[in-house]
């Protein structure tokens, strides 16, 4: 074999290897289709609150797409998929009609949803790290009166897996003005679910410094059961349950006391509407240890998105106690604004 003949075999060689290995990479990206007709090719990363995270080989930063205006999706991974009535599914996603998707099992079976059925895409094969999100945000407030000087800051990190969400997060208040002492007020909670179709268990321990109600330190560990009234790709209302048993520590030693409630809950999430969301919970604790005593824990939130994952929000959060440690101060409530960061 001569030096022309064996360049030409290696010339066509290497434009089939390289054919070969361009259909299969090409084979193996993820596809969505837009209702202008637009298609993407890439990756799909996730898919939550209604904001499909969308990654291309031509763009530095991920595509953040409204899922309102996919009308087409196809993966190569498989994914599970959880949809409006709390049920999940696991395969891979292919287009099978417009506004509506085919999911492929493991073995082979079918099941046909509306993509508007889907609030939330995670592959399987994702790593462990890129299951976590958060956000940190910071507050300041300065007036000339007094010398009044107001801080916040306020931060959460979330894990998510194909069964269990968990939650921490912290929000601080330092108060100080000329004419009274420092006011402080500290809240944190660390919070487990596991969604069972309609239903949820949960496990949480909350806690709470405030020197308003003069409340040292109160620890709250609980545990309860939930369902979801109303799930949708734009906002859910859950209700839920459960036992808590309340450790409170106070500036006057001499009110310590432990005891136990009855916990019952309500929230109500509404999310990416023009880049606003709205979260609001409200928990009430009847005493189960404590004639007459109540509790109740109300929190309200507006966030509004800014490019490269900034955000500025509004939150209000108030404490209510019947039998507080501090005559007359049955409630202590605080409202901050801040600026911050999200982890995606």
């Amino acid at each position: 074999m001569d030096y022309k003949t064996t360049l030409r075999l290696s010339q066509s060689f290497f434009f089939v290897a390289f054919f070969i290995t361009s259909t299969v990479i090409w084979a193996q990206k993820d596809s969505i289709k837009l209702r202008n007709n637009d298609l993407l090719v890439g990756e799909v990363k996730t898919l939550n609150k209604s904001v499909l995270t969308f990654k291309t080989s031509y763009s530095e930063k991920d595509f953040k797409i409204d899922f309102d205006d996919v009308v087409s999706i196809s993966t190569n991974e498989l994914c599970v998929i959880y949809l409006t009535n709390r049920t999940q599914q696991t395969g891979r996603l292919k287009p099978y009609s417009p506004d509506s998707v085919r999911v492929i099992n493991k073995e082979g079976g079918t099941n046909v949803f509306a993509l508007r059925e889907i609030i939330q895409l995670e592959e399987i094969d994702e790593k462990f790290w890129s299951r976590f999100s958060g956000a940190l945000d910071v507050g300041f407030n300065l007036a000339k009166t007094n010398n009044n000087r107001q801080l916040t800051y306020a931060g959460n990190l979330k894990y998510s897996s194909d069964k269990w969400n968990t939650k921490f997060d912290f929000n601080v208040l330092y108060s100080e003005r000329d004419d009274t002492e420092r006011i402080e007020r500290k809240t944190a909670s660390f919070a487990s679910q596991r969604y069972l179709k309609q239903w949820y268990i949960s496990g949480e321990v909350s806690y709470l410094q405030s020197t308003e109600l003069g409340i040292k330190n109160r620890i709250t560990p609980a545990a309860g059961i939930g369902r979801l009234l109303i799930v949708t790709n734009k906002l859910y209302w859950i209700v839920g349950s459960g036992i808590t048993y309340n450790i409170e520590d106070f500036f006057d030693t001499q009110l310590n006391k432990q005891s136990t409630e009855l916990q019952l809950l309500t929230q109500f999430d509404m999310f990416n509407f023009e880049n606003l969301n709205f979260n609001t919970r409200v928990i009430g604790y009847p005493s189960l240890s404590e004639k007459g005593r109540f509790r109740l824990d109300y929190n309200f939130v507006m966030k509004y998105d800014l490019p490269y994952d900034f955000y500025i929000k509004a939150e209000f959060t108030l404490n209510y106690d019947n039998q507080p440690a501090i005559a007359g101060n049955f409630a202590d409530y605080v409202f901050s604004s801040g600026f911050g960061w999200e982890l995606k």
